[in-house]
């Protein structure tokens, strides 16, 4: 059974449903899941893991090979010259015979102890395979966090720009107002002067925002492949967010897939480790050869059966075999064994770090940007309330139209922070999905079939 057959077991929306989903025109919105769904069935990382994992299970395969018989054919024909006693004493033939000499056989062989070397071979295969797959699902996971990250830039591009044109009409309004008093004799040239350098800067703004968009449009389409059209703000599901800091550092410990992959390469690295004590063991086979061959020994094939060069002969043997001496291989293999396991559990340790770091991050990220999202909502409010009391003060005479346009610059500031912020917290929060191994669980994307162990 797959060893992450269990984590697909609370993702409801297969890829392929979702790829449909999003091919079909009447769906009138592209999912945050649509997006990840499509990444996870077209992107080279992806692909490129896929298939290193698709390797890593043909060794099991041939790992077990070692269980099996061993069957060898073979035939020769050549040249032979001959020149013995026999041959010398022969007083028809010269002191040198030459025929040309044919050889067929057949070998079989049967492994019945090899030291437990196959034995731990096809357990290491196993579980370097198990690694690969949670490898698999962990850059499935980190992919699908890179998704959502592009498909929250591009949402905070497209209303970026909303607001940067809405300033805009802003600026021209006030601008065209200023430039009638002035034509008319109410205000001063200066005043011009400073309106139309901030409606200059309002106009890069609007600029800069639609570079920033074409930036995360194309971003997106390099993420999933295809464009983004109609994104809409997704939310996380709360359900899965741990409580508690201590909470997101259990269920990342346990659940990441990265630690998992590595805890399989411990396992493997074991394994290993003792396929190379195989070395100090004798080894048993059955074995069976036969073999004919013609005009051997300078004897002609044809000639009499009891004098010709005819062969045949069948062998079945129970051969033990015992190395004494290989020059140091067998040693160097077993340091070497024992040094990766040293690896192994080190790497385990440092991804196990990694881990609590993560989440600590996350969850002080989740929770810090929570509270500032709460201020800058507070200066929005504010910003907005100064604008509308601005606008009314102007009507009486109590500001300037300068007055008023500081608000609006101020309101358009405090909007775009505001929507980079949410954002940014929603972000966080998938994120927190992500370290505690949970983030495709939430979005309902499941695994494709042929991500699953061959039986």
């Amino acid at each position: 059974m797959s060893t992450i057959s269990k984590t697909r077991s609370n993702m409801r929306v297969p890829v392929i449903v979702l790829l449909l989903g999003l091919s079909s025109p009447a769906v009138l919105s592209q999912t945050l899941e649509q997006a990840v769904a499509s990444a996870l069935e077209s992107h080279p990382k992806i692909r490129e893991s896929f298939a290193r994992y698709k390797s890593s299970e043909q060794s099991i395969s041939e790992a077990r090979a070692g269980y099996y018989p061993v069957l060898d054919a073979n035939a020769g024909i050549g040249y032979e010259q001959s020149s013995s006693p026999g041959i010398r004493r022969d007083e028809t033939t010269d002191d040198e015979v030459g025929l040309t000499r044919r050889e067929l056989g057949l070998s079989l062989r049967q492994m019945i102890f090899d030291g437990f070397r196959t034995n731990q071979e096809v357990a290491q295969a196993e579980n370097e395979a198990n690694a690969e797959q949670w490898t698999l699902l962990a850059t499935a996971e980190d992919q699908a966090l890179e998704v959502t990250r592009t498909y929250l830039d591009v949402l905070v591009a497209k209303e970026v720009v909303k607001l940067a044109e809405k300033n805009l009409d802003n600026h021209e309004e006030i601008f065209n107002l200023i430039k009638s008093n002035h034509e008319g004799g109410f205000s001063k040239s200066s005043d011009v002067s400073q309106v139309k350098g901030r409606l200059a800067r309002a106009n890069a703004n609007l600029l800069s925002a639609r570079n920033n968009l074409a930036d995360e449009r194309s971003a997106f389409v390099k993420m999933v492949g295809a464009p983004p059209e109609a994104l809409r703000f997704p939310n996380p599901d709360d359900n899965l967010l741990p409580s508690s800091l201590d909470n997101a550092i259990d269920i990342a410990l346990a659940n990441h897939p990265r630690l998992k992959a590595a805890e399989s390469g411990i396992i493997a690295a074991k394994a290993a480790r003792k396929a190379s004590n195989a070395a100090n063991l004798p080894t048993a086979n059955f074995e069976v050869d036969a073999n004919w061959n013609d005009n051997v020994g300078g004897q002609d094939g044809a000639g009499s059966p009891n004098v010709g060069g005819e062969n045949k002969n069948i062998q079945a043997m129970l051969r033990m075999r015992y190395n004494l001496f290989n020059g140091g291989a067998d040693s160097a293999r077993k340091k070497q064994a024992a040094y990766k396991l040293i690896e192994a559990r080190e790497a385990n340790e440092m991804i196990h770090r990694q881990v609590v770091d993560s989440a600590t991050i996350t969850w002080n990220a989740k929770k810090y940007l929570k509270e500032q999202l709460e201020y800058i909502n507070e200066h929005v409010d504010a910003a907005t309330d100064t604008r509308e009391d601005y606008r009314e003060e102007f009507r009486v005479n109590a500001r300037t139209l300068l007055d008023v346009l500081g608000a609006e610059n101020e309101l358009f500031e405090a909007r775009r922070d505001a929507l980079k912020k949410q954002a940014d917290e929603i972000y966080a929060q998938y994120r927190m999905l992500n370290v505690t191994g949970q983030l495709l669980a939430s979005l309902r994307v499941d695994m494709p079939t042929n991500w699953d162990r061959e039986s």
